[in-house]
This record gives structure tokens, sequence and C-alpha cells, in this order.
């Protein structure tokens, strides 16, 4: 009766290794394996962004954010090509979201995942602003993407410094 139970506990063991190995992946191959890519869910700021008209806003989906910006994709290839899908919601005035290819790349340890961020433009405003921001990584796994981004209002710098929250879910 004990041979029998040592076997079986020594079967468990064997069969619980090999069945999570397979659940462990590197920051890369969570976000790369995710081809559909990952859109923007919630994103907060601290302390409250001030806004043009001089409204402060922690939840930055009211009031930072334009509609055609909530439902940009953004696909991580393998070899750091990053993918920005302007998603269904064009701005009907502006018209100038466009599919644009960035690049992307994680540093030494995983902490910091530096992109294009999808809702900063370039001049022209016909395209995404190819500049890499730096965002640490807060949490990662295969459904959830949280990032910290250090922001400074360049257009009026006495606002002083944010930290914008970031969660980005696997996009459908």
């Amino acid at each position: 009766m004990k041979k029998s139970l040592l076997v079986l506990a020594v079967a468990a063991l064997f069969v619980f290794s090999f069945s999570s190995c397979g659940d462990v992946s590197t920051t890369a191959e969570i976000l790369t394996n995710n081809t559909k890519g990952w859109v923007l869910s919630s994103a907060t700021s601290a302390p409250a962004y001030e806004l043009s008209s001089g409204r402060a806003v922690e939840n930055l989906l009211d009031g930072y954010f334009y509609d055609c910006e909530k439902d940009d994709i953004i696909i991580f290839q393998d070899g750091g090509v990053e993918v920005i899908n302007p998603g269904a919601n064009i701005d009907p005035e502006w018209g100038y979201q466009i599919q644009t290819l960035g690049t992307w790349s994680l540093n030494a340890d995983n902490t910091v995942l530096s992109m294009q961020l999808p809702f900063f433009y370039a001049p022209s405003h016909f395209t995404y602003d190819l500049e890499q921001e730096d965002c640490r990584i807060v949490s990662i796994n295969s459904k959830e993407l949280v990032l910290e981004y250090k922001f400074n209002d360049n257009e009026n710098p006495s606002k002083g410094e944010y930290t914008f929250t970031l969660t980005y879910v696997p996009a459908k």
C-alpha cells in the first residue's frame, strides 16, 4: 500500500512539474504571443492630469484620450517590431490615424518596455510619434499588461510630472 502511494505521489509530481513548465513565459513571449494585440482598458494619472479646460482628471479615459485613441491596438512582433493599428474608431474630423510601424525593446531585467505610445502623434498629426517612451512594467501576464509612464507636459512645463498607469488587455 505504501509503495502504491509513493509511486502515485512521484507520478503526480512528475506530471505537475511538466504541465507547469509549459505555462511559464518570458515577458517578450507574453507580449508577442498575443497576435491580435493589446488595447487600452484603463488609464489613470497621479496626480490628476490638468486638461486644457482647467479640469483635472485622474481617469484619463474621461477627457485626456479622444474616443479614437481608446481602441488603438498595439501589436508586439518578434524582432522588436511594434505595429499600431488605429482600431475602428477613426476621428472623422482629422482622419489622421493610419497603421504605423515602430520598434519596441526590453531592458536587461525585463522591467522597462521601450515603445511608441499610440496617444502621442507626429507634428504633422497624420501618424503616431515614432519616439520610444520608457514604460515601467508593473505587471504582465497573458490577460493584462500594466505599465507606468512618467509624463512631463512639454506644452505646459509648469504642470510638472505625472505618472500615467496604463492597463492593456488582449484585443478581441
